[in-house]
């Protein structure tokens, strides 16, 4: 493996940096307690599913509440309602004109039309001057009747009060779920006094409409606009600005039942610890046993993460703003350092150069997220830019990773990122560019065009293909099993491993877990040729996990922490394990294989 170079600024960069690293560790101080203070949830039932299985078993809805409020339901979700939904309740008869002209074949009733009428005197004065559509008004078979063009049972007609009231005075989290409809007046006048307000579909009311939107908006008030997980909703930026959202996770209904219960009540329970969802939207199984038993285990799941059950109580973090450009500092002078310690150190600079052009310009040169992200790539390769001769330079680039941890963190923590809105621009970049910032540093002290040609005249053996193949693939594996879908997938039984894990700690990441015993193995010094400065790559590859890991910055500090701390605790076991493996091998070896061939000589081990 090709020896580092060492720059006269060494010192002087890396005391810049451990100065910087003062106003980070007090920026991520503050990040911790904001979300040490902010660990409550309410699991919100869907109230309409919850009476659709109460109907089922003939129970009354509001005591099968209760019953699902002794395993942790605390919250419930109320849908706005519909002209159908007083029907059901038989406040109005609503009815088309072909079945009412059955009915009564010698009135005028229009097959194409639709009828309405009040059972409960005064239902129909609640919606005057509420759609711009206006019915006309007929007496037909002895009845006072309005005409519509439409079908009216789909209008929405505001709150149901009274269930509201019921569930406020028996201190559920009350989420209002209102319709939009193009025929609506004055949307959102009638919206009840709730936390907390979650849009259906795609986009928000008035989201094709600007004035029609900042109707909505002045309505909104105080209350909080629900971020649904994995759900866009056009609009709803602008409902957020200057007012903040609510994180919420909830599952496809129809791929819930596809889940045992324990395999959703882990979703939901991973979903409040490692990214801040305050609102968990459940809805009940099909059974009653079935509902119990995810309820409780995602209860129990939450108690062990020290997720207490209340209503969320959600302001936005706002990092000191002054601290945070002090601590750019830090990643200026570790992507400086690694240029000039480069063996030539103009092509050095350069490369420095260029990766900081491209992370301010992936981010739209916009300071804080450009910087976060030359941390991100900078410190993971900076360790072993400086020292890799023995197997206790691990440890140094580690504290290193360590450090630019805390750039990263106080340079990309704002209140948009940390609800998951301003996802980290060059997160791809985090894992490759630390490969090739070292693998730049193997240059010799020669000419570049000398260099390529001695490469391209070095003989190259079957072995050396094999060996470049399945580096290859190893790199690729690392790379594309990234994010919470990646493009490599899991097997069925590494999914249930997977699962057990993250129910019984947090679960570190495969790069760490398999990068980190490369690196130690390749420091070992007891590998001929390449295979050192070639397993050193991957170990660059678990040290850029690490920074990779502190970019989503909706997971708490704190569990991100506790997940690099796993894999670094799993990674060295299993790194000198493997020392101690090819100590004796390469003993077993040498005394009765004949030795290895000495191709371009090799060390002793060293530790």
């Amino acid at each position: 493996m090709p020896p580092p170079t060492r720059s006269r600024w060494t010192g002087p960069l890396l005391g810049v940096t451990l100065l910087s690293l003062l106003p980070a560790l007090w920026l991520a101080y503050e990040r911790v307690r904001y979300e040490e203070s902010h660990k409550a949830v309410a699991v919100v039932m869907d109230y309409p599913e919850l009476k659709s299985q109460a109907d089922r078993y003939g129970r009354d809805p509001l005591e099968l509440l209760a019953d699902y409020r002794e395993l942790g339901v605390n919250g419930v979700a109320v849908y706005e309602d519909v002209l159908g939904g007083w029907q059901n309740r038989g406040e109005v008869f609503v009815k088309s004109g072909a079945d009412l002209l059955a009915q009564y074949p010698g009135e005028a009733f229009a097959p194409g039309k639709f009828y309405l009428s009040e059972v409960r005197p005064g239902a129909l004065a609640a919606l005057e001057g509420r759609f711009s559509i206006q019915p006309r008004s007929v007496t037909l078979a002895g009845r006072e009747w309005q005409e519509w063009n439409i079908n009216p049972a789909y209008l929405p007609v505001g709150p149901d009060n009274a269930l509201i009231d019921t569930l406020k005075s028996q201190g559920y989290t009350v989420i209002y779920r209102p319709y939009d409809n193009e025929a609506l007046l004055n949307v959102g006048a009638d919206w009840p006094e709730v936390p907390f307000i979650a849009f259906n579909g795609t986009e928000v009311p008035g989201a094709r409409d600007p004035q029609r939107l900042e109707q909505v908006n002045a309505a909104l008030g105080d209350r909080l606009p629900a971020l649904i997980e994995a759900t866009p909703q056009r609009g709803l930026g602008t409902l957020m600005e200057g007012r903040g959202a609510v994180r919420m996770f909830s599952l496809n209904a129809q791929w819930q039942q596809n889940l045992r219960p324990e395999e959703t009540a882990s979703k939901y329970a991973l979903a409040a610890r490692e990214r801040t969802h305050r609102l968990l939207y459940v809805r009940p199984y099909p059974t009653i046993t079935e509902t119990e038993t995810f309820l409780g285990r995602t209860s129990e799941l939450l108690g062990r993460a020290g997720i207490t059950l209340a209503q969320p109580r959600v302001d936005a973090f706002a990092p000191n703003t002054a601290l945070r450009w002090l601590t750019m500092l830090g990643p200026l002078a570790a992507l400086l350092l690694i240029g000039l310690s480069y063996p030539l150190p103009r092509l050095g600079l350069l490369v420095a150069g260029l990766a900081l052009l491209g992370a301010l310009g992936l981010n739209r040169f916009e300071p804080f997220g450009g910087m976060a992200l030359v941390a991100s790539i900078a410190f993971p390769a900076l360790g072993f830019v400086l020292w890799r001769s023995r197997v206790t330079h691990w440890f140094t680039a580690t504290a290193l990773s360590l450090a630019g941890v805390l750039f990263v963190s106080a340079l990309g923590a704002n209140p948009q990122s940390m609800l998951g809105l301003e996802p980290f621009r060059g997160v791809g970049l985090t894992l490759i560019a630390p490969l090739a910032l070292v693998l730049g540093s193997y240059l010799p002290r020669q000419d570049l065009r000398q260099t390529a040609a001695d490469l391209y005249r070095r003989p190259i053996s079957m072995g050396d293909i094999v060996v470049m193949g399945l580096a290859l693939v190893a790199f690729a594996v690392m790379f594309l099993r990234r994010g919470n879908t990646s493009a490599v997938g899991v097997s069925d039984a590494e999914a249930r491993i997977r699962q057990e894990v993250q129910d019984s700690i947090i679960r570190p990441r495969f790069k760490e877990v398999l990068g980190h015993p490369l690196a130690l193995l390749g420091l070992s010094g007891g590998l001929p040729g390449y295979f050192p400065g070639l397993l050193l790559l991957g170990g660059v590859m678990g040290q850029a996990s690490i920074l990779n890991t502190f970019a989503h910055f909706h997971t708490p500090l704190l569990i991100s922490a506790t997940r690099m701390f796993i894999g670094l605790g799993v990674g060295l076991a299993l790194g000198y394990a493997l020392i101690f493996a090819l100590r004796w091998g390469l003993q077993l070896w040498e005394t009765h294989g004949g030795g290895l061939p000495e191709r371009s000589g090799r060390s002793e081990v060293r530790s």
